[in-house]
């Protein structure tokens, strides 16, 4: 019976910790999916301003993924590019980051 028991405590914990690296790995996907799609405004319209465009697309990208931070910073070069960095929270202890350069 404790062999047993101990087997279902092994069992609960993997399916514990599966379910959350398949949080992670969802999260990851839908910030490269966001990412995507700033990348895809600004391009089509290179000339609006970038902060505004970052503003509304924030708007939109929080709901899908609480907690989204976004940097973008230009980062030179012909024709110009810009740097994307993503962050959010996995967990209250973790982070992640996701690094897109926009123009290159």
């Amino acid at each position: 019976m404790a062999v047993f028991s101990f087997g279902l405590l092994g069992a609960g914990a993997l399916i514990t910790e599966r379910l959350r690296e398949t949080r992670a790995a969802h999260s990851y996907f839908l910030a490269g999916m966001l990412a995507q799609d700033l990348a895809a405004r600004i391009q089509a319209n290179p000339q609006a301003a970038i902060d505004q465009e970052c503003q509304s697309w924030r708007a939109e990208a929080s709901a899908r993924l609480p907690g989204l931070e976004c940097a973008l910073t230009p980062a030179g070069g012909a024709p110009p590019a810009l740097r994307l960095e993503l962050r959010w929270p996995l967990s209250p202890e973790e982070s992640a980051r996701l690094l897109v350069w926009i123009g290159r």
